[in-house]
């Protein structure tokens, strides 16, 4: 009976250093003892070996505390289901953990899960549990992750096309905007020099009407283009550049069709969050950033976990926030290079559109910009701002008035707003 209490009432810190097709485990307690050590497979029987390792020392799953140097992926989720406590632990915070036991710079997977295991016993209070967002946000996340790779993907082979272009036939280039849906039909229909001079006029008239190009007034001009002289490469490069060429082509169409399904997705689910009106009023953020702002800041529960307890937090993570470094009279300020990549990304497109389309965003640019400050800076800065507002709108729920934020700068007489 005083046993069973024992492990009852006994905290158990488990680290898990993970990899493809196997994992290492290693168990100990407030003893520092490790109590057990041992590999599992990447399978449903590893999984239920790791589990019935943990109940021969803990039956209380919410007596069990896990570090893991990953926040995604089936064993992450395998390990949620079941109950324990989850924390999603940066490798660098291991590694300098590490140094404190292990001056020799030893590395094995064993000592990295033991690592990640005491990290847990001494200083978890540093660090926060993995507590899932609501499938929607959760669903929203990914979406506009993929949707980025996609967008991405899809400039890659546009540039393969101007590239290839450029070696036989770059005539096409000069007709129309190379990101348009006319663009791809033109090259469909006349893939090179031959085609393009055998095509006459009321065919590229009736190629436009179909198409129903935006300017129609500059067919003649488009027409002009046609039949002025171009340079003509060899009968090889031709060939095999109209070959390269459909393939590109092909691959580009079809992923412009995913990116079309991928925004109907991300817009429905969008449409379904509370969440989604205070963002959407804000200046230069869209259909493509009001997502993936949505996102990064989560539910706005009165009663449950917010993602997220002060803007700090987010222009930290989105590298906004600069790094100081100082001893004594030394100081130095560098760009914070450890951070979410993705919210970096998000958060300096906002700023960048938002020059056009706020007054005071381009009024701080400009002052800024005059006084000599790099163009990268700036955005950083005006996104550590525009993180503020929107943190401040999402608590509230409340949407963006431009005219009040104005008066409340020129209220502070802030010297770039003064002119306002």
């Amino acid at each position: 009976m005083e046993g069973d209490y024992t492990m009852e009432q006994k905290m158990l810190y488990v680290g898990i250093d993970w990899a493809d097709d196997h994992h290492d485990i290693v168990i100990t307690d407030d003893s520092a003892k490790t109590l057990d050590q041992f590999r599992i497979d990447h399978t449903c029987d590893g999984f239920a070996l790791l589990h019935s390792h943990i109940a021969n020392h803990q039956t209380s799953s919410s007596l069990v505390l896990i570090a893991i140097e990953t926040s995604r992926g089936l064993l992450v989720h395998e390990l949620l289901q079941k109950g324990y406590t989850v924390y999603a632990i940066n490798p660098k915070a291991v590694n300098r953990y590490k140094d404190r036991h292990v001056l020799s710079k030893a590395k094995s997977d064993v000592l990295d899960a033991l690592s990640l295991g005491h990290l847990l016993r001494t200083d978890r209070h540093l660090f926060r549990p993995l507590e899932p967002l609501p499938e929607d946000y959760r669903l929203l996340d990914r979406l506009c992750g993929d949707l980025r790779k996609a967008i991405d993907e899809k400039s890659r082979i546009i540039n393969q096309v101007i590239s290839c272009s450029k070696e036989f036939y770059p005539k096409a280039l000069e007709m129309f905007s190379l990101n348009s849906q006319i663009f791809i039909d033109f090259l469909n229909a006349f893939p090179d020099h031959d085609a393009l001079s055998a095509c006459k006029k009321k065919t590229l008239l009736a190629f436009l009407r179909k198409h129903r190009y935006s300017y129609p007034d500059k067919a003649e001009e488009l027409w002009k283009t046609i039949q002025s002289p171009s340079l003509q490469p060899d009968k090889i490069t031709a060939r095999s550049g109209r070959l390269r060429l459909g393939m590109l082509l092909g691959q580009l169409e079809n992923l412009k069709k995913h990116i079309t399904h991928y925004e109907r997705e991300i817009q429905h689910i969008l449409d379904h969050l509370p969440e989604s009106t205070p963002v959407k009023s804000l200046p230069g953020v869209g259909e493509r950033l009001a997502p993936e702002l949505v996102a990064i800041l989560g539910p706005n529960s009165k009663d449950g976990h917010h993602r997220f307890q002060a803007a700090a937090e987010i222009a930290k993570l989105s590298g906004c926030v600069p790094v100081v470094r100082e001893s004594g009279k030394w100081r130095t300020v560098s760009l914070r290079y450890a951070c979410v990549k993705p919210f970096r990304r998000t958060f300096r497109d906002w700023a960048f559109t938002s020059i056009s389309r706020s007054r005071w965003a381009r009024a701080f640019y400009d002052y800024h910009k005059q006084r000599n400050q790099n163009h990268s800076t700036i955005l950083r800065n005006l996104g550590k701002k525009w993180i503020k507002i929107l943190f401040a709108l999402w608590s509230q729920g409340t949407t963006y008035d431009e005219m009040v934020h104005i008066q409340n700068l020129k209220a502070k007489k802030v010297p770039w707003a003064m002119a306002l």
